[in-house]
This record gives structure tokens, C-alpha cells and sequence, in this order.
């Protein structure tokens, strides 16, 4: 049989026969974080290992994902793990939502959207919140945001606009960095690295673009370019406009207060949870606007 080809085929294409969907979900009724992560990683690697690299599945209730389980780390950890996967981060996320008063569209800023996983989250507990949302997507990398733009079309979803360009500190050009073995660790340069040419804009020319005077929550995951697009951001955008919650990456800093959350810190944010590679930062209720 000849195989789809994964650029044109229609969703379902390459759906798993229902005994392998039914195994592809068992892990997530399972009680207890330690025993359905170990589930996990067998269910994943059985269903992987008659070579299979690309499946359709449901990966949040009522969206939909082609997921791509050999060169992108999330796709490959949300194929059997969709409810262990960034639990903590996303409860946080789920969490925020539910605080906002019943009817008002909740904000939320994808920046460095990858194939689209937190997006499509979101939208799902928005979905189950019976809440209005606006997510604005951020994802300079031609091949993630074609993954990105497929799961959205196949979910559906309306409530997204997507941002084809990567942020900067200012308005300019840089080079989009490949990476061999993760497409989630595709990045800008810096230094002497080189890459595909792609433009950069500043956060709040961004926002102002897609139409949004507020953010409830950002979740920023630029592979390191962080501080410098936060930096540009709080010197030019009004608090008004500053994120309530910002959902960053601190697995890479040896302490809360360097790179881009400790500049968080020193414009108002408090650490609200640590987790293991991530960090939840908060401006305090009241904060002047």
C-alpha cells in the first residue's frame, strides 16, 4: 500500500486502527502522575515501534493534531501523554482562565507556538469553561507553522490568529537556526550561527497587530531569545498591556532571578510556581496600570 503523502493527505489518514487507539488511551485513566508516565513511555513506545512516525489522533478533548513523533519532542510526548504532558503548566493556564468573570474572552499569547499543543489546550478548556477566547499564535518556522495551521484547520478553531514571524526586540531580520534532531529547539541566531532569513517584530507592535489591548496569560518559549523580546517589550508597552501571567522557560538558568524570568521579577512579577523546566510569573492583584 502506498503510504499518504503527510503534506496533502486529509486528517485521518493516518488514524490508528481502533485497538490501537483504545491502547493509545489507557494511560490517561490511570491514577497517579508516577504510574501513568511510566504507561506512557511503554504504550508510546510499542505504537512506535513498527516504525510508525506520523499519526491523526484527538489530542484534547474535541481537537485534533497530526502529530509527528520522530523529530519534534512535544508532538512525540503528547501522542500517548496528553494528559501528563506540561500538566503543571497548563493546570496553571486552566486555572487563570476559570478566575475571569463569566462572558469575558480570555487572552492568551502562544509565543513560539511549535505545531500548535498549547494552543489547541487552551482551546479546549475554553470548550469546557463555556468561555470566549482569543489566542494569538507566534511561529516564524515555515514547517512548524504549517503543522501548526493544519491543526488548527482540522480542530476547527476560529478563535486563533497566527503570527508568522519570530520577535525581537525591534523591527529587523535575523536567521531561523534548524535543529537535526527536535523541531522545538528550532531558534534565532545569535553570534555566528546562520539560518533561513525570517523578520523579526517587537512584542507590542505584535499585539497591536492582532488586535489585542490585554493579555491574560503568555506562555513565551523562543529557545533563549526571551530577554531581549521582554526587555523591548516592558521599556515601550503600557502595564496595561503587560501579560497578568507569563508562563516561561527556566530549565536552562541555574537561578529563578537570571535570564528572562529574573527580568520579570524586576518589573513587578512574582514567582507564583516553580516547576521542573518552567516558571509561573504573576503581577500582583492591583498592580497599577
Amino acid at each position: 500500500m502506498t503510504r499518504p503523502d503527510p503534506l496533502t493527505a486529509p486528517f485521518g489518514a493516518f488514524a490508528l486502527s481502533p485497538m490501537a487507539e483504545t491502547f493509545r488511551r489507557l494511560p490517561m485513566a490511570m491514577p497517579g502522575d508516577a504510574l501513568r508516565r511510566s504507561a506512557e513511555s511503554v504504550v508510546r513506545r510499542a505504537l512506535m515501534s513498527g516504525g510508525r512516525d506520523i499519526a491523526d489522533i484527538e489530542v484534547f478533548p474535541g481537537q485534533f493534531a497530526r502529530v509527528h513523533l520522530r523529530d519534534n519532542r512535544c508532538e512525540k510526548r503528547v501522542f500517548a501523554g496528553s494528559k501528563s504532558w506540561d500538566s503543571a503548566e497548563r493546570r496553571a493556564i486552566r486555572d487563570a482562565m476559570a478566575t475571569k468573570p463569566a462572558g469575558e474572552t480570555f487572552v492568551f499569547v502562544d509565543a513560539g507556538a511549535n505545531a500548535g499543543l498549547y494552543t489547541l489546550s487552551v482551546l479546549a478548556d475554553a470548550a469546557a469553561q463555556s468561555r470566549p477566547v482569543k489566542v494569538i499564535a507566534v511561529e516564524p518556522d515555515v514547517e512548524n507553522r504549517r503543522r501548526l495551521e493544519f491543526n488548527l484547520d482540522v480542530s476547527k478553531a476560529s478563535a486563533v490568529t497566527v503570527l508568522p514571524y519570530a520577535l525581537g526586540a525591534e523591527e529587523g531580520e535575523g536567521a531561523m537556526v534548524q535543529s537535526a534532531t527536535n523541531r522545538g529547539e528550532v531558534h534565532v541566531a545569535s553570534g555566528s550561527e546562520t539560518g533561513d532569513t525570517i523578520r523579526l517584530r517587537p512584542l507590542k507592535a505584535a499585539l497591536a497587530e492582532a488586535g489585542t489591548g490585554r493579555v491574560d496569560v503568555m506562555k513565551m518559549d523562543i529557545e533563549g531569545f526571551e530577554a531581549p523580546v521582554l526587555n523591548g517589550f516592558f521599556a515601550e508597552s503600557p502595564r496595561s498591556l503587560w501579560p497578568t501571567m507569563i508562563l516561561l522557560e527556566t530549565r536552562h538558568e541555574a537561578a529563578i532571578t537570571d535570564g528572562a524570568a529574573g527580568l520579570c521579577l524586576e518589573h513587578g512579577y512574582e514567582l507564583a510556581k516553580q516547576m521542573r523546566q518552567n516558571a509561573v510569573l504573576v503581577l500582583p492583584t492591583g498592580d497599577p496600570s
